[in-house]
């Protein structure tokens, strides 16, 4: 079984089709014909026993951008050229008694060339068999030139700029599976299942090795998953499901220097000093004085710097992990629904390593070195669920829910590190005698292997029990309680012996009220709330939440049959009060929307949401340019308990952002035939985070995104309709740019389309 197979079933499906369709023309001697259908695009026409509908979408589409490309590829990525917009196919049994199946629906979208598209197909014959098929394709192109980026200065000599991301992503995903079940309604049912997840493509990466070098890696991984299962009736009511799943993981990507700022030696050879060029400061390296670190023939003036004359990285990874999982749902006695499962995985994960890295590091004179060695990793899991629903009377219900989940993950990697170092004696690398020319012969070989060898293990019980009534259509509540204990193990081994040789444990207990209600004070009107608060007596990470709340909000109101009112709000705030994090944040959403959908020609969507995010923790950092805010106020790190004296400056670092997004539509039919759509979306972001370089731009902190549009649809009869479409957007920042390209730009997309349906 291969990625192709999608494709071969769905061939098969077209061919069955046209044989089916061929059929209909021709009229079974022992039937009367049926009269033609008077609307037929409405209806689709019957034939062979079928019901029988399908559509195609071609067109074209014409793309016009200004600006930035790389931000409207990001966030857009829309292009020129003739598209397959949409097709469908359906067929429908009129007696269920078809030939080779019942049912069929075939439908598709974006061939062509958009970055997304998609087929999916089903087929079933009743008693018999139900398959199902689903193709993905996802471009995925991301360059948004802040990411990764060490914002060169102007001041630096030479002024290289990095005007694109360190970390471009360009990769394509194709993604597909096809699900077949034999028997479905038997007591005794089959179930086949096969996926296949291809992600390929181009990016960029770094490395720090005495400076960051740009790294070009070649994307590609490879998952495929296989399927088998049973399902078993033993009780009326009541199943009992079995299933393997064979997962199997292969990761091709790879490392390679890729050239950005180059530099010529005097013995001809070429070296590149990597992506941070700030000579003032020393990085790469500084300059002679009065000269530039590059002089206008390309040499390089300082050889003792920092510098690559190659780099290469290989780990290709294998994984491979069966599972087991038995599962029962069964209401056969009639107040007590149960459904459970349990699944048992063990995964073994080759990855070995091969780096490479030839140059110079004048931090620890390195001019050489190589690691190799082999990783392995195991991964067993075991997850248990169980949900029973008790009805205690008519209107109560007494619901209880058990979750287990525990895991350990043994892994150990024995490193050979050689390098080739330049001895002290040759001078340190702020003399002469210690330069990127120092040939290997010159240096000093050793070799280092280093066993490691670790387990990760953790294990999480959660109970939740609640009780539930119901006992009017105009209001209802439930009351409940969830606790549960999660413990993460760290523990170091001495390999290769097993025995430990450290533990890092924490152990979390949690409580957590439950409470929500509803109400319909009017059969129009619909008001319900949701809440829960949250108490953890120990967190893992800096930002983990001692205290959590999260509460909900929904309304809405029906004053019409054709107009619709409803409004939402979501809460959530979670602190830290530990002395060393005092973590506090919160995040709130508030929506609103309106539709108005009546019956004449005019139609009305509105809707509204802003968001509001925000968290604050204390941090040790290390800077020292003192004309920041964020340096000059800066408390003392080396002080108190926090004793960082590798980051000495103490701060409340607090991020904030908050979202305004606007939509509204406007549907009209001035004729019967004609029907026109006009919307316009805004989303507006203003956020703030402390200033620790003066170069950075607040960028996607602060930006406007406009997306207005229009449509228009002429059904020109005999089955077709024109349509025709166009798209604005614009991307623009509320602030300055700092040393990269701009990011703004504004593009213009119209989409011209012909559908024929019956």
């Amino acid at each position: 079984m291969n990625r192709s197979l999608l494709s071969i079933c769905l061939v098969v499906l077209c061919v069955m089709s046209l044989a089916v369709l061929a059929g209909a023309q021709k009229t079974d001697p022992g039937t009367t014909p049926k009269p033609a259908d008077p609307n037929p695009l409405a209806e689709g026409f019957e034939g062979a026993g079928y019901r029988i509908h399908q559509s195609i979408e071609v067109g074209y589409r014409v793309t016009d951008s200004t600006g930035s490309n790389s931000v409207y590829e990001t966030l857009v990525d829309l292009h020129t050229g003739a598209r397959v917009l949409e097709q469908s196919l359906s067929m429908q049994g009129m007696d269920r008694q078809g030939l080779l199946f019942d049912s069929l629906s075939v439908n598709s979208y974006g061939w062509g060339g958009d970055p997304e598209n998609g087929l999916r197909a089903r087929v079933e014959k009743d008693r018999w068999y139900d398959f199902r098929g689903h193709f993905r394709r996802d471009q995925n192109r991301f360059d948004f030139n802040l990411l990764a980026n060490p914002l060169n200065p102007s001041t630096s000599n030479p002024s290289l700029p990095v005007d694109f991301s360190p970390h471009l992503f360009a990769t394509t995903r194709r993604m597909t599976d096809v699900d077949l079940t034999l028997f479905p309604r038997s007591v005794v049912s089959l179930r086949l299942g096969y996926s296949h997840n291809n992600m390929t493509g181009d990016s960029f990466s770094s490395m720090h090795e005495g400076t960051d070098a740009l790294l070009y890696q070649p994307w590609n991984t490879t998952l495929n998953s296989y399927r088998i299962g049973a399902d078993l009736k033993v009780l009326p009511h009541t199943v009992l499901s079995y299933d393997q799943l064979l997962d199997y993981y292969k990761g091709d990507n790879s490392w390679s220097l890729a050239p950005f700022a180059p530099a010529l030696l005097s013995d001809g050879s070429t070296v590149e000093l990597g992506l941070p060029f700030d000579t003032a400061n020393r990085v790469p390296c500084a300059p002679p004085a009065g000269q530039g670190l590059i002089d206008a023939g390309g040499n390089l003036t300082n050889l003792a710097c920092s510098a690559y004359f190659d780099y290469s990285r290989t780990n290709r990874i294998r994984t491979s992990t069966p599972s087991e999982r038995l599962s029962l749902h069964g209401s056969y006695f009639g107040r007590l629904d149960v459904n459970a499962s349990y699944t048992y995985s063990s995964s073994d994960m080759n990855a070995p390593l091969n780096e490479f890295f030839n140059g110079l590091m004048t931090r620890t004179f390195t001019r050489q070195f190589t690691v190799t060695g082999p990783g392995k990793a195991s991964r067993v899991s075991n997850v248990a669920d169980f949900e029973a629903s008790l009805r205690l009377t008519r209107h109560l219900r007494l619901m209880d829910t058990l979750r287990f989940w525990a895991f350990r993950m043994p892994g150990s990697f024995t490193s050979t590190e050689t390098d080739w170092v330049i001895p002290p004696g040759t001078g340190t690398c702020r003399a002469p005698g210690c330069s990127l020319l120092v040939p290997l012969s010159a240096t000093s070989q050793s070799v280092t292997v280093t066993p490691w060898a670790r387990s990760f293990n953790q294990d999480w019980k959660r109970n939740e029990f609640a009780l539930l009534w119901d006992g009017s259509t105009r209001f209802g509540g439930r009351i409940g309680f969830r606790y549960g204990t999660r413990v993460f193990n760290g523990i170091s081994y001495m390999a290769p012996a097993s025995f430990p040789t450290g533990t890092d444990r924490v152990q979390t207990h949690e409580y957590t009220p439950l409470l929500g209600w509803w109400v319909k004070p009017a059969p129009n009107v619909r008001f319900s709330f949701d809440g829960e608060l949250t108490s953890n007596d120990q967190t893992l990470v800096r930002i983990g939440t001692r205290r959590e709340g999260r509460y909900r909000v929904q309304t809405s109101y029906s004053p019409r049959p054709w107009a619709t009112v409803a409004g939402s709000i979501n809460l959530w705030n979670g602190s830290n009060g530990d002395a060393l994090t005092d973590y506090r944040g919160h995040n709130r959403n508030y929506g609103f929307s309106t539709t108005l959908v009546p019956s004449g020609p005019v139609g009305f969507d509105f809707a509204y949401n802003y968001a509001d995010y925000q968290q604050n923790a204390m941090i040790c950092f290390n800077d020292s340019d003192v004309s920041l805010t964020v340096v000059s106020q800066a408390g003392n790190c080396n002080a108190g308990a926090y004793q960082d004296s590798a980051n000495p400056l103490l701060t409340n670092g607090s991020y904030s952002s908050t979202t305004h997004y606007g939509m509204a539509s406007l549907s009209l039919r001035p004729v019967a035939r004609v029907r026109t759509d006009l919307g316009y979306s805004l989303t507006s972001v203003d956020g703030s985070t402390p200033q620790f370089n003066r170069l950075q731009p607040p960028a996607s902190l602060r930006y406007n995104f406009h997306q207005p549009l229009a449509s228009l649809e002429v059904d020109l009869g005999h089955n077709l309709a024109a349509r025709m479409g166009w798209n604005y957007s614009q991307y623009g920042e509320k602030s300055f740019v700092g040393p990269t390209a701009p990011r703004y730009y504004h593009a213009n997309n119209a989409t011209f389309g012909l559908r024929w349906a019956f």
